[in-house]
């Protein structure tokens, strides 16, 4: 397996490197901990080595992996000199391969986004293009999707975003149900459970549309057919809809504004 550094560690890099170690605990992974009380704690949790500079961590390593905000590039970029051999990895939010490439004078560089589900080795996971190895460690944390086309990633992004608001979904269920009298513990199994059957089901009907396949349930005389009504009279996708645009839209913005401010800076 690769060696692996780790630039910055926030919460979305944790859950990445626990999941590494989950796939494979004799992984290789380097921390930079500096004032970072996340990373003090990973070393501690996991056998991970803990150089006291970014060069000693990037000296050490065959994929470089940095998370955190767009302004933490500015402040590790100066800071290290890139190998040629190397890989970067980028988590970092609305940053362009391109922008990454003038900061760190290198080539190899690749975006990733993944969600907290990667501790359990269960995230969605996708990549720009990169090479076969490359592939083959971050397939180990979830199910891989590669965009070749760095517009599509972006896009790909947003479903990241959705995920937010399927808890928000599952916990409104939840509490109906317990307020119709139902503990929360058996609550939450419904309602998750309920989730995992439609995700498990759509994935053996694959051919099927998803649209088409809730309608074949609710007119199985079964399930009513009612609710089905209500949540299509109420335009119930719309906010659904409206917020991947927005959040779209500002991930557009902001990437392009993150060039611009390099392009000044020049």
């Amino acid at each position: 397996m690769k060696r692996i550094g780790i630039l910055n560690v926030d919460a979305l890099t944790e859950k990445l490197v626990r999941g590494l170690f989950r796939a494979v605990p004799d992984s290789q992974v380097f921390l930079f901990c500096g004032d970072n009380e996340r990373a003090r704690k990973l070393s501690i949790d996991l056998p991970c080595w803990t150089p006291d500079s970014y060069q000693n961590i990037v000296d050490e390593v065959d994929v470089i992996i940095i998370g955190g905000e767009s302004d933490s590039l500015r402040e590790i970029a100066p800071q290290v000199q890139l190998h040629g051999s190397q890989t970067l990895i980028s988590l970092v939010h609305a940053t362009s391969i391109q922008r990454l490439r003038d900061l760190f004078g290198h080539t190899d560089c690749v975006r990733l986004m993944l969600t907290f589900a990667a501790e359990m080795n269960k995230s969605s996971v996708i990549l720009t293009a990169a090479d076969n190895p490359v592939q083959q460690l971050f397939a180990q944390v979830g199910e891989l999707t590669v965009f070749t086309d760095e517009s599509e990633f972006e896009l790909a992004t947003v479903s990241m975003g959705m995920n937010c608001g399927f808890y928000y979904l599952a916990e409104g269920l939840q509490r109906w149900f317990v307020q119709k009298g139902l503990t929360e513990n058996v609550a939450r199994r419904l309602v998750l459970n309920g989730l995992k059957d439609v995700v498990q089901y759509a994935e053996y009907k694959e051919s099927a549309r998803l649209d088409e396949l809730g309608k074949e349930m609710a007119l199985s005389g079964h399930f009513t057919q009612e609710g089905l009504e209500i949540l299509t009279q109420m335009q119930a996708l719309k906010p659904w809809v409206t917020a991947s645009e927005r959040a779209l839209s500002a991930l557009q913005e902001k990437t392009k504004n993150n060039d611009l401010s390099l392009l000044t800076r020049q």
